[in-house]
């Protein structure tokens, strides 16, 4: 956090420690446009920081705080506000049928998916999680690399929602569950 600060108010590190000396800007200012420019990006690095933390993004946060955050700025609209930097994205849970105890997890739960490199079916798989841990299936098999290549950091958090559905033909009842997340738009 101490580079950003630096960064935005233009202190180097000495300056920061220094806090009796007057501030000296660390690079010099060609103009105001420059200024207004660099006060600017700065504003939405901040957006961009309060985005990522609303969503749990924290190697964003961690980005933006040491000044290496490199990837999309929001717009600012005319009504002040500003565009939104992360996607819903959402995913069935496989398998939810097989496993024990999910009439527990009925409606909405808090949870995390990570890797699951044992399972002896696929060693791509990502396992879905109940906050206490408990399995309750996978991310479907078709959209792991796909989750793989946004190079989030795992676990990742997820919300969920879990129901039960009678199947009129078989007269039988099953899970349906599924699972959302946000991520950062590329």
């Amino acid at each position: 956090m101490a580079n950003f600060l630096q960064k935005l108010f233009g202190l180097s590190s000495t300056q920061v420690s220094q806090q009796d000396q007057p501030a000296q800007p660390s690079e010099p200012v060609s103009s105001s446009d420059d200024v207004l420019t660099e006060a600017n990006r700065l504003m939405l690095l901040m957006e961009v920081m309060t985005q990522a933390k609303r969503y749990g993004d924290e190697a964003t946060v961690q980005a933006v705080s040491n000044m290496t955050y490199d990837g999309p700025l929001p717009e600012k609209l005319p009504d002040g506000s500003y565009t939104r930097l992360y996607e819903l994205q959402d995913y069935n849970i496989a398998g939810i049928n097989y496993r024990e105890n999910i009439a527990a997890y009925l409606g909405d739960f808090n949870g995390y998916i990570k890797p699951d490199p044992d399972n002896e079916h696929d060693p791509n798989a990502i396992s879905v999680h109940a906050e206490d841990g408990h399995l309750l299936g996978f991310i479907p098999a078709a959209c792991t690399n796909y989750i793989r290549s946004l190079c989030l950091p795992f676990p990742i958090r997820v919300t969920g929602t879990i129901e039960q559905e009678h199947d009129e033909i078989d007269n039988r009842y099953y899970f349906v569950g599924t699972v959302y997340f946000y991520v950062l738009k590329k």
